[in-house]
């Protein structure tokens, strides 16, 4: 018989080993999840320095002043505290690859800025987008592996029309803060999830953007045609980036132009990038943004802002069409009767980035989706046999 002081060492000695394995196993896990590194290259432009100045010139003038060795230090210093969950960065000078092997390098690119001062009765809207991506590419083959877009955005309204010193203060903010929407923090949470796609993985990019005579209608600047199809190139990579958590090429419309793109470097260095063909190409079509008031009160009214769009996406070499719908997006704005001006471009804009959104959520299932997807017109079976095949084509870009 055996005593109950060694049926309880025993116990104490297996639940010992136990433990063991699962430390080992956690270990294992941990480290499997490491298993893909990339070298942190630092801040980059796509773009040559004339191109920088022209297309992003409050931002070129803010990185000049203040240095890129300076943001490249704000950025590693929070990259080492927030890791990738997924990846291990090495910290690693380009110099230093010798480009005899194969090594995925990690850069922080600047694509485009907007700037936009409005005024609203005595007072000043002012809106400050920078646009970027965190761009994973092979340093030996000179090609894109992936790309995560990221938008840095601040709106503000002040008693004062702002100067180029205080855009540039808010840019600067943007770039070196240490608030939740600033470069060092949004880089780490947007590379938290990313991971690098296997040679089986299918390549996602967002082609065509354009807009019907009707949308363009709509434009405050007809001037700011180019630079809002660049703008929702990008906005839709990035939804259905962060909503799939899959990388994309980089979008066809912007710095992309014929299947390269440009990298320059804090060093001085500039890197001519392919970038393969996709496998999958998303392509959009903005066709009318609508507001009307649909409910006033003595004290509000509330007005409802429509986005309608095309989206589809196609198999470029077979041509084969897994979705192809037309897309609504409302939103309502509550006004004070007091407010005599409303700024209907940027209510109808946040409105189209909603359907963006909405449309990145349907393709990933997320939860919200099908309540989204009944509301469509005209909707019903076609939509849900061509959702599901998109959401399938989803999964064979993890």
């Amino acid at each position: 018989m055996v005593s109950g002081t060694k049926r309880t060492r025993a116990r104490s000695a297996w639940l010992w080993v136990c433990g063991l394995v699962v430390v080992f196993a956690s270990g294992a896990a941990q480290a499997a999840d490491k298993s893909q590194q990339a070298y942190w290259a630092g801040f980059a432009y796509t773009a040559d320095q004339s191109a920088v100045k022209a297309s992003t010139p409050r931002t070129a003038a803010v990185l000049e002043a203040r240095g890129l060795p300076t943001l490249n230090k704000a950025l590693w210093a929070r990259l080492s505290v927030q890791k990738p969950t997924q990846l291990e960065l090495i910290d690693q000078p380009l110099a230093m690859l010798d480009g005899t092997t194969s090594a995925t390098v990690l850069a922080a690119a600047l694509d485009r800025e907007l700037i936009s001062v409005e005024p609203i009765g005595n007072q000043y809207k002012v809106l400050v987008e920078v646009a970027l991506q965190a761009l994973f590419f092979d340093f030996r083959e000179r090609q894109v592996v992936a790309s995560y877009p990221i938008t840095l955005q601040r709106i503000d309204v002040q008693d004062y029309r702002p100067d180029s010193d205080d855009v540039d203060a808010i840019i600067a903010d943007l770039l070196y803060g240490n608030a939740a929407t600033s470069l060092p923090q949004v880089l780490a949470a947007t590379l938290n999830p990313a991971k690098l796609p296997d040679a089986s993985v299918r390549r996602l990019q967002v082609g065509e953007v354009t807009l019907s005579d009707a949308a363009r209608a709509k434009l405050p600047d007809p001037a700011l045609e180019p630079v809002l199809r660049a703008t929702l190139a990008h906005e839709l990579s990035k939804a259905v980036s962060s909503n799939t958590g899959i990388g994309l090429l980089p979008p066809a419309t912007g710095q992309a132009i014929g299947g390269a793109m440009a990298a320059r470097f804090a060093d001085g260095k500039v890197y001519q990038l392919k970038i393969p063909e996709a496998d999958y190409v998303i392509k959009l079509k903005l066709d009318a943004m609508k507001h009307g008031v649909i409910n006033e009160t003595p004290a509000v009214k509330t007005m409802l802002f429509g986005a309608f769009f095309n989206v589809s996406v196609v198999e470029p070499f077979s041509g084969k069409v897994f979705f192809d719908q037309p897309l609504r997006k409302g939103a309502t704005k509550v006004v004070p009767v007091t407010q005599w001006q409303v700024d209907q471009w940027s209510a109808s804009y946040e409105t189209v980035l909603a359907g963006l959104d909405a449309f990145a959520g349907a393709a990933a299932k997320r939860a919200d989706s099908r309540a989204w997807l009944d509301e469509q017109k005209p909707g019903g079976k076609p939509l849900q046999q061509q959702t599901q095949a998109l959401q399938e084509l989803i999964k064979s870009c993890r």
